[in-house]
């Protein structure tokens, strides 16, 4: 859906990243601010590389912050100390379920599927 530019433009816009004056150099204008996401009093961040920029475009496009919080989490076993944060990554996770189960959107419009969050 995104290339490389279209993903880094869409995500910069969006103002999920740290300004590049944020840190010593230029990759922390492509680093994700996680600041307080995991949990509370964390200076936390998660670099993007460049393969995986349409990646994290298409989950924010899909599932806004939920997408973002869930490719960190994802890239890492981390620590969540919020149980809302660990509904997002659970109903991201399972919409990607769906999405792999059925890739056409038209028939998943009508896939009956059910999942619980917050177990």
């Amino acid at each position: 859906m995104f290339n490389q530019e279209e993903a880094r433009d869409l995500l910069r816009k969006m103002d999920v990243f740290f300004d590049e004056c944020d840190g010593d150099g230029p990759e922390w204008a492509q680093t994700l601010n996680l600041n307080d996401a995991f949990e509370w009093a964390m200076a936390d961040c998660e670099y993007v590389p460049d393969e995986d920029l349409p990646e994290v475009a298409e989950l924010f496009w899909r599932y806004g912050w939920c997408g973002i919080l869930y490719w960190a989490a994802q890239r890492r076993e981390h620590f969540m100390e919020f149980e809302d944060v660990k509904r997002f990554v659970k109903f991201v996770q399972e919409e990607e379920k769906i999405r792999k189960v059925q890739q056409s959107p038209s028939k998943r419009a009508y896939l009956k599927y059910t999942y619980t969050l917050g177990e």
